[in-house]
């Protein structure tokens, strides 16, 4: 299986006061949101690099990276965590993530998303 079929991932291009607007839609609502925020190729490669610091074998820690719309990603070398709210991750850490996968299907994510926002075409038909 892949990435794309795992996680049911699919594009589209919505027309907004005379703006196309590129999202994605998956089996999870809070990733359609937290990836719909980086809609340019900067944004999607600064992303990239946070993950790539992460995906090292020996990397420690963690990255917590608050989006421009106030959500967070939570980045460690095994598993990304989501968090729709990230005052409310900060006033309480301990909270569930609204959504959590292994940072390596996190990346294979991302690294499509950067391909359609870069090529603009809709894959697979939305």
């Amino acid at each position: 299986m892949s990435i794309v079929t795992d996680y049911k991932i699919s594009f589209g291009v919505k027309r907004i006061h005379d703006r196309d607007f590129k999202f994605i839609r998956t089996i999870s609502s809070s990733l359609d949101s937290i990836i719909t925020e980086f809609r340019n190729i900067i944004n999607c490669d600064n992303l990239l690099g946070a993950i790539n610091l992460k995906v090292a074998p020996s990397s420690p820690g963690e990255i917590l990276y608050t989006t421009q719309g106030l959500q967070l990603i939570k980045i460690t070398h095994a598993t990304t965590e989501i968090y729709r709210d990230s005052a409310r991750y900060d006033s309480n850490p301990d909270i569930t993530a609204d959504f959590t996968l292994p940072t390596a299907d996190f990346k294979e994510i991302v690294k499509v998303w950067r391909e359609f926002v870069v090529n603009g075409d809709v894959y697979p038909n939305f």
